[in-house]
């Protein structure tokens, strides 16, 4: 085992991937742009509350404080390469949807923008904005939910379905192995 003294920043901070990363719908002033976010997290069942991180580094960020509702969408891992090309080219420089020839399915609930080829999204109405270090925690309450019936057994994602897009940290991807342990309530 190794040992860090943490002063003001750790040498790395990836002990918590593999993640799942959602890619952020937002639209502000006409403007549509669609990042990756790893650092995302559900937060409440009653209500329904959902919540991203962002850089203020981040072009969506300053889209993300002027919108009143933001959508996320999780993808399969055969999806890796179109995930990892959001977010290493910014929006402030190019519109993402035109460069990628991105399909753009709008919200329900919300007419938020979601990225197509997703297995499931939430439609969020913005309800915080939190300042937390070196990231903005936006949070949004669930207004709408899109599932591919085919990804799931019941409630839960059916990893013999669909391969869910795992982030490991500095540019690696992966999906989780299909075999599930069902321990049951006990």
């Amino acid at each position: 085992m190794r040992y860090y003294d943490v002063g003001d920043r750790p040498p790395h901070f990836n002990h918590f991937y593999p993640a799942v990363p959602v890619v952020i719908g937002v639209e502000s002033g006409g403007r549509i742009n669609f990042m990756p976010a790893v650092w995302n997290v559900g937060l409440s069942f009653d209500p329904p509350l959902f919540a991203v991180g962002v850089s203020p580094k981040r072009y969506s960020h300053g889209l993300l404080q002027a919108a009143a509702s933001f959508g996320v969408t999780f993808h399969p891992a055969e999806q890796s390469g179109l995930v990892q090309r959001l977010g290493s080219t910014s929006g402030r420089d190019t519109n993402k949807v035109a460069a990628f020839n991105l399909a753009v399915v709008r919200g329900k609930a919300l007419g938020v923008p979601l990225l197509g080829g997703f297995y499931a999204a939430y439609e969020l109405e913005k309800t915080d904005a939190l300042v937390t270090g070196d990231h903005t925690l936006f949070i949004g309450r669930v207004r709408g939910i899109w599932e591919d019936p085919d990804a799931f057994t019941g409630e839960t994602l059916d990893p013999t379905r669909v391969r869910a897009l795992l982030y490991y940290g500095r540019y690696r991807y992966g999906y989780p192995a299909p075999a599930l342990e069902d321990l049951g309530e006990g």
